[in-house]
């Protein structure tokens, strides 16, 4: 088949040998919008244009829109990601068109080399004169497909709608590659308590038990059960069944493909929970799955049923159609397939990695299984993704060139994985150590979904168990005492309350949503001192669920009252009693932000800002003179009944210029609970 039709400005393009897009000199942001991205040119100056870089395309949306509706194929991809951004664009209402969101694309189009891969960006500049910033408008991407020898050689690959079998041989490519790294493969794992071991049969497996004298690879699986689990899940009068053997027509769809997996990519055990523990048997499954973290930090592979809603949803399912267009490479006739890509992926990497939206990764108990496996393989709903402690690699050829944080009990692995991150990262700063690698988890566990909500804790106790072992550290419901004061002062970002109590106040592990923790910018001071801090466990499990727990600490306490003044957004104010009358953005735990809705009740309390820490500087602003400090503070409240306790319900940034004179001198004592 031929190339499509492009139009004269389209086939001038030179897509073999475009520019490179100028990713060192060019700064991201988030908009929470899937099509607005705002990208700017750090190096600017007021008031002067942005150096063009890149080629010329359409000065105008009128002339892109021309030549799409004259058929011109590519221009059509490019049309249909601008009408994308548009469509955004003008969803956003008067109150949100703040900030960045209130600039406009001008629509002169420059097409530039994809950053990600093989492929082009169409970018624009904002419409004010002499502004930093641009619009990515469109991604498109570069693709060969091993079914068609007529293709032009490319790295990236056609997304088959079915997997088959050139599709599973990328898994035996990765695997090989990554069997080469010197920390992805586990170094004389412990084997798991049982197995099942797939055999050569290819009508049944059998449960089995190896024992620690065996010490061979294993696949471990990861999904979301659903309701159809229960009817198959081992019990312990089904297991000498089990034993004898297993009809593997018999299992749901998710545990067929994954026997079916094991055996094409050479292994013989592979690792299922509702398999390889007794449910009925509560001594078994106590013990076995306080061990789960162990499995699958062990696996040779994990494979993740990502798009899967429930065990029925399968591996090799169907994925998200993707619609190829052909662009001329070269003489004879030669072209390269092509297609468009999400803009939020492409901008934001990290959201690949991610791999949001996918039914696994709603899942609490997931992450887990994710954070403590070295290597995973993701069937998701547009593709394969490999993760291993490399990268991030998607069947489609983009690589992202680092994986979602981990925490492995071996010495150097989290060192290695910090510094490619680091390595990626546009300003060269991200979180380090163990700790960093703690907190960035919490962002991502803190909104995932549990059955039962007083999981909070346990689903993750498996991370705590390694992270103890390798630091030594004291756990306090969900918070290191080695940095608590770091720990204390999260942030709560569209974070909601729980029915139930399930930790203390000052534990993110007390509401649902996103606990931004741990400090990323600046050099801080601690202004409190801890004096005691103790949690009464709920169980065996010393990671796991809590009765109580209590922090009693010295630091300056300032009263704070609510400012009759609102932000710009309508969001309510606190002010301390001694500071300017402006007052501060609030970030409150539950509590709604806006004025109209939470003032009342706040009215109705007594507050404090318990403040712990001055933050100093960042990597855009040094501060090496320590001039300029930001505090950050707790909001507190006093319990009733109990002297001197408080309860935390919000979090603040405090500025020098937000606090009266001698405000910060008066010292107390102060358990919060």
């Amino acid at each position: 088949m031929e190339a499509s039709p492009l139009c004269s400005l389209c086939a001038s393009l030179p897509l073999a040998d475009l520019p490179s897009f100028p990713d060192e000199k060019i700064g991201r942001t988030l908009s929470g919008y899937p099509n607005i991205h705002h990208i700017f040119w750090r190096d600017a100056q007021a008031g002067v244009p942005i150096p063009r870089f890149g080629v010329q395309h359409y000065p105008d949306l009128a002339g892109l829109r021309a030549a799409a509706a004259q058929g011109c194929v590519l221009c059509r991809a490019i049309e249909g990601q601008a009408g994308e951004l548009l469509s955004d664009i003008a969803k956003l209402g008067g109150e949100e068109k703040l900030g960045l969101l209130a600039l406009e694309p001008s629509w002169d189009l420059w097409v530039t080399r994809r950053p990600n891969g093989e492929g082009l960006w169409v970018v624009t500049r904002s419409k004010e004169e002499g502004h930093r910033w641009m619009f990515p408008v469109a991604a498109v991407a570069f693709c060969s497909d091993e079914d068609d020898p007529k293709p032009a050689s490319s790295k990236g690959r056609v997304v088959k709608e079915v997997p088959d079998d050139t599709t599973l041989a990328h898994v035996v490519a990765w695997l090989a590659e990554c069997d080469k790294h010197p920390h992805c493969v586990p170094q004389k794992p412990q084997m798991p308590i049982r197995l099942i071991d797939v055999g050569t049969d290819a009508a049944q497996v059998t449960l089995v038990e190896p024992g620690q004298a065996v010490c061979d690879r294993y696949v471990a699986l990861s999904y979301r059960w659903g309701e159809g689990v229960k009817h198959f899940a081992t019990a312990e009068e089904s297991q000498a069944a089990r034993r004898a053997g297993i009809i593997v027509a018999d299992l749901p769809r998710t545990l067929r493909d994954a026997v079916a997996l094991t055996r094409r990519i050479g292994l013989r055990y592979l690792w299922i929970d509702a398999l390889c523990i007794f449910q009925d048997d509560l001594a078994d499954w106590g013990r076995d799955s306080a061990n789960i973290g162990a499995v699958y930090a062990g696996a040779y592979l994990t494979v993740a049923a990502t798009q899967a809603e429930d065990c029925e949803g399968g591996l090799f399912r169907a994925r998200r159609r993707r619609e190829y267009f052909r662009l001329p490479a070269g003489d004879a006739g030669r072209y390269v397939p092509a297609c468009t890509l999400p803009l939020d992926r492409e901008v934001i990497p990290n959201y690949h990695v991610q791999l949001r939206g996918e039914p696994l990764s709603t899942r609490a108990w997931g992450l887990q299984e994710r954070v403590l496996s070295r290597r995973t393989l993701h069937f998701a709903s547009e593709q394969m993704y490999f993760e291993c402690l490399e990268g991030f690699y998607a069947e489609d050829g983009t690589v992202v060139p680092y994986r979602m944080a981990t925490v492995q009990s071996e010495q150097g692995v989290n060192e290695h994985v910090d510094a490619r991150r680091r390595a990626a990262s546009q300003t060269g700063v991200g979180r380090e150590g163990l700790i960093g690698a703690w907190w960035e988890i919490l962002v991502e566990y803190g909104p995932k979904e549990l059955s039962v909500p007083e999981d909070k804790l346990p689903a993750i106790s498996g991370i705590a168990r390694v992270m103890q072992e390798r630091t030594g550290d004291e756990y306090l419901a969900g918070l290191w005492k080695g940095h608590l004061i770091e720990g204390l002062c999260w942030q709560p970002l569209s974070c909601r309350a729980v029915e139930e109590w399930r930790a203390p106040s000052w534990s993110w592990a007390a509401v649902d949503g996103v606990p931004a923790a741990g400090w990323f910018y600046g050099e801080h001071a601690e202004t409190a001192t801890v004096i005691d801090a103790q949690v009464e466990v709920d169980g065996r499990n010393p990671f796991g669920r809590v009765k109580d727990g209590w922090i009693k600490l010295e630091a300056p306490l300032v009263r704070l009252g609510l400012s009759e003044g609102v932000g710009p957004t309508g969001h309510l104010l606190l002010k301390p009693e001694k500071g300017n009358d402006q007052g501060t953005a609030t970030m409150l735990d539950t509590l709604d932000r806006r004025y109209e809705k939470s003032a009342g009740v706040l009215r109705g309390m007594e507050l404090f800002a318990l403040v712990l820490a001055a933050q100093f500087g960042g990597p855009q602003m040094p501060d090496p003179e320590r001039q300029r400090p930001t505090w950050h503070a707790l909001i507190v409240t006093p319990v009733k009944g109990r002297e001197g306790a408080m309860r935390r319900v919000g979090m603040m940034l405090l500025g020098k210029d937000s606090l009266g004179e001698g405000e910060l001198d008066a010292r107390a004592v102060v358990t919060i609970i």
